[in-house]
């Protein structure tokens, strides 16, 4: 958890003398490097109708089945839009100096015979490119890769291998006809941790280099940049102000996630929504009250990516249980469809849709939510 950057908030403030003399003061107290990128171009009209998917990976599918006749399953019967597809550095660098991408080339086949289905909905991939990545534990590195005395994610990165998986990757599906997108690290701001490593958290410096790297190769694909917000937009707009220290050192609910600084690093802000977790117990908030919480931060982020020059994504939105928790129901993947469509989000990707496939009733909620997110408001 972080406090996002306080020039950005100053540039969203309103234009009072007291913003100009702290913006002023910042100018030339704080780093360059602390201060956001802004677009240049203005930004792009949301998509309408939105674009409607999901995510998949291999890892989530856990009951042995073939992952390539899972997708194939999902796709025909969701018909989605889009589907994003982890490009995990630990599978596709098998050694040191080696790369197999048979995994991902497999799911990519997957996804071009859907599309050469006659009637089938054509269906674009967004590919996650990273050690930050899709599924538990977040982090996923090499078998080979020595994390007993580094414990800080970003050191292990540095390394040939990574940039050569990195550089590989971007140059290979680069030109790939089905690509509408990619997505560098996932919520690399936030943290997380696996195994000996304890800080997971990436610095943006490294974001945007990775970034840098793949507008060097491709500029014609979107690039997304993912993050999770506050449980309540206030919270996100007390983190985005020229007071965000004081709030920190109030007591009461923190801001969580870094979307401000996120929206700055790719031409896109992706935002993933979760109501019921193992950390937002139903005894605080009810999940029909967080619901109503995440769609006022949609109209809020949507105006700040927008200002930016960028466009808003929900790149994961809840539609199953969280692992270990009961409370999330097919319910509130239909509410949560109905109350998330529209507010100018260009595209909408379920999360958890490995868990249907062995859930009729999972699945056929999925397919209603989908329509409804498809038909806007």
């Amino acid at each position: 958890m972080g406090t996002p950057g306080r020039g950005l908030a100053v540039l969203w403030a309103p234009v009072k003398p007291l913003t100009i003399i702290v913006g002023v003061l910042s100018a030339v107290l704080v780093p360059s490097i602390a201060f956001p990128t802004l677009a240049i171009d203005p930004a792009p009209p949301p998509l309408n109708p939105p674009l409607v998917g999901f995510s998949f990976s291999p890892a989530a599918v856990t009951d042995g089945s073939d992952p390539q006749q899972a997708l194939a399953r999902l796709l025909r019967t969701l018909q989605p839009d889009l589907v994003r597809l982890p490009v995990y550095w630990s599978t596709v660098a098998p050694t040191e100096t080696t790369l197999d991408y048979t995994e991902i080339d497999g799911l990519i086949e997957t996804v071009e015979a859907h599309n050469a289905v006659k009637g089938a909905r054509r269906t674009q991939v967004v590919l996650v490119v990273g050690a930050r990545n899709l599924v538990y534990p977040e982090v996923h590195l090499p078998g080979w890769l020595d994390t007993s005395k580094i414990h800080k994610l970003e050191t292990l990165l540095k390394t040939a291998s990574y940039r050569r998986y990195l550089d590989t990757t971007f140059r290979r599906y680069a030109s790939l006809s089905v690509l509408r997108a990619w997505q560098v690290e996932n919520e690399p701001l936030d943290n997380a941790t696996i195994d000996q490593v304890t800080s997971g958290t990436l610095p943006a410096s490294m974001i945007r280099s990775e970034v840098d790297l793949l507008r060097s190769i491709d500029l014609v694909h979107e690039v997304v940049v993912t993050t999770f917000n506050s449980s309540h937009v206030t919270l996100d707009v007390r983190a985005a102000s020229p007071i965000a220290w004081l709030y920190a050192h109030l007591p009461g609910a923190k801001s969580a996630g870094h979307p401000s600084q996120a929206l700055t690093m790719g031409d896109t802000l992706g935002l993933d929504l979760y109501v019921v977790t193992d950390s937002t117990p139903l005894d605080t908030n009810s999940a029909s009250t967080r619901i109503a919480w995440k769609e006022e931060s949609l109209d809020y982020w949507q105006s700040q990516a927008s200002k930016n020059g960028r466009a808003l994504w929900v790149t994961e939105m809840q539609a199953s249980p969280w692992i270990g928790t009961t409370g999330f129901t097919t319910g509130d993947l239909l509410s949560s469809a109905l109350a998330y469509r529209g507010h100018g989000v260009s595209v909408y990707l379920l999360w958890g849709v490995e868990d249907w496939l062995d859930s009729p009733a999972w699945m056929t909620a999925g397919v209603t939510a989908v329509k409804l997110l498809r038909n806007g408001k």
